[in-house]
């Protein structure tokens, strides 16, 4: 799998760029609706920051298992609030601590898609900012593993592909960045789509979508 680094790499945002991307960005009045929500923490130096993300433990019931994705989870009835919950899903699933990090801000609410088609689930995502250490990642038996990806990765198209998936008897090639042995694709991908986005960039995209792409 390609893991492209070098000084031919996408400069990426630093910190002071994100946070003035993301001033403002909240999500007034989505309490009584959100039904998820993930966090997009950030750590290293400022002009080189890492995403911590997840894979899914496998089991039979998720749908979503095994696959690549941000630490969060349900809202439940002891959150107060979409970004509680993805506070404590981060501690659970990763042991990492946001009471004490910076929230740079949200992206919104996105609908939650399954088999291709979106559901009446919403998902809150939030932006955080833990500081300049890559703190270790200590996985609860929800994931089968935890990992920091550097921002430039994911913004280099040299590190596109793809991750088939089957649907309705079909297989579909959807858009993927490609590290070391994990595929960052489908809802994830398209949070992080938004987030840089929201930077003026694009993440790592494949030159010609294939069938199912998107």
């Amino acid at each position: 799998m390609p893991t492209h680094s070098d000084s031919q790499s996408p400069i990426p945002p630093d910190l002071s760029e994100i946070r003035r991307s993301l001033v403002g960005t909240w999500l007034p009045g989505c309490e009584e609706i959100a039904h998820a929500a993930v966090a997009l923490v950030l750590a290293g130096e400022a002009a080189d920051l890492s995403l911590c993300l997840i894979r899914r433990a496998e089991h039979e019931l998720d749908h979503w298992a095994g696959h690549v994705a941000l630490p969060g989870g349900h809202v439940d009835a002891v959150d107060l609030s979409p970004q509680q919950a993805a506070i404590r899903e981060t501690e659970e699933e990763v042991g990492l601590r946001l009471t004490r990090a910076r929230c740079l801000g949200a992206l919104g609410v996105q609908h939650i898609h399954r088999d291709g088609k979106p559901t009446d689930r919403l998902l809150s995502s939030y932006v955080f900012h833990l500081g300049d250490t890559l703190e270790r990642l200590t996985p609860n038996d929800e994931v089968a593993d935890a990992f920091w990806v550097p921002l430039r990765h994911l913004l280099d198209p040299r590190n596109a592909g793809y991750r088939s998936a089957s649907r309705d008897g079909a297989t579909y090639d959807y858009p993927a960045v490609l590290y070391q042995t994990h595929h960052v694709w489908g809802l994830t991908y398209r949070v992080l789509t938004v987030f840089f986005e929201r930077l003026r960039r694009q993440i790592a995209r494949p030159q010609a979508l294939k069938r199912g792409g998107g």
